[in-house]
């Protein structure tokens, strides 16, 4: 396998800084979520959602932190909806009438975020195989 240090500056770099990149697409996207009317249309589409009446119970929605975790809670409805409703957080109705742009947004943003963290990981693996 060829070493890291082998690579020419230009690929290293852009190899080294693109999950940072797509990391931070990912969570512009989440963060523009948790702000605005998107967050109030999101908690409407799923109101029935049990998961997300514990969440609005338990958080307040004053904080972009606590937004975002709800947000975060209910992206994995729009991703994976099957493993939610089986496990009873989401309504399975609500995640059928989710509107497409709500949708497209939360799986757009938890998929950019997933490959930026498994290419930083194999960035890092790669690296520390080259040393020895």
């Amino acid at each position: 396998m060829t070493e890291f240090t082998a690579w020419p500056i230009n690929l290293r770099l852009a190899f080294l800084l693109a999950p940072f990149v797509i990391g931070a697409v990912g969570l512009g996207i989440h963060y523009r979520l948790t702000i605005g009317r998107r967050f109030e249309e999101l908690c409407s589409v799923f109101q029935n959602s049990p998961g997300l009446k514990e969440d609005l119970k338990y958080w307040t929605t004053i904080s972009t932190r606590t937004r975002a975790m709800i947000v975060s809670g209910v992206m994995l409805g729009a991703v994976f909806p099957a493993l939610v409703v089986r496990r009873g957080l989401l309504n399975a109705e609500d995640c059928r009438n989710c509107p497409i742009h709500l949708k497209r947004r939360l799986q757009i943003s938890f998929w950019c975020n997933a490959v930026a963290c498994t290419w930083a990981i194999a960035g890092w693996t790669i690296i520390e195989l080259g040393k020895q």
